[in-house]
């Protein structure tokens, strides 16, 4: 027997606008999104007389409206970040997955008081093992340096 009335209808159009609005709050994590925020080989050079961070974080973070606060860039080829969610990495059942390998980085610190755009950073490069989340093989947040 059919369900009859508009209760089915109501359900439906709740279920889809709880969909919607959950995909406004927080859009899906993406591998593209992941390479354009966090790769970037071979690296960047910076202007004459601006330092690595405050170059790479000004282009990162032109529509922002503050300064962030900490953001990582990985140097090294995309296809080799893959590999850490497959064949050179370790997974937890979270899909976070630790590289075998370590890569070179750069992690980009605020280093004066947030006013944008005229925000400052510092910047220390080093060669780490990094952690990502993963979704269906591929990279599509990274977690932190290790």
């Amino acid at each position: 027997m059919a369900l009859r009335g508009p209760c089915p209808l109501f359900f439906l159009t709740l279920v889809l606008l709880v969909t919607c609005l959950a995909q406004i709050i927080r859009p899906p994590d993406s591998y593209q999104n992941f390479v354009s925020e966090h790769v970037d080989f071979p690296k960047t050079r910076p202007p004459k007389g601006q330092s690595y961070c405050d170059h790479i974080m000004r282009l990162l973070s032109q529509n922002m409206a503050a300064c962030k606060l900490t953001h990582t860039f990985i140097h090294a080829p995309a296809n080799r970040l893959r590999a850490i969610c497959t064949s050179r990495g370790r997974c937890n059942q979270y899909n976070e997955c630790d590289s075998n390998a370590a890569y070179p980085v750069t992690t980009c610190w605020l280093d004066s008081p947030p006013r944008p755009p005229s925000c400052v950073y510092r910047g220390i490069p080093q060669t780490r093992r990094i952690r990502v989340a993963c979704n269906w093989g591929l990279p599509v947040r990274f977690l932190r340096v290790l």
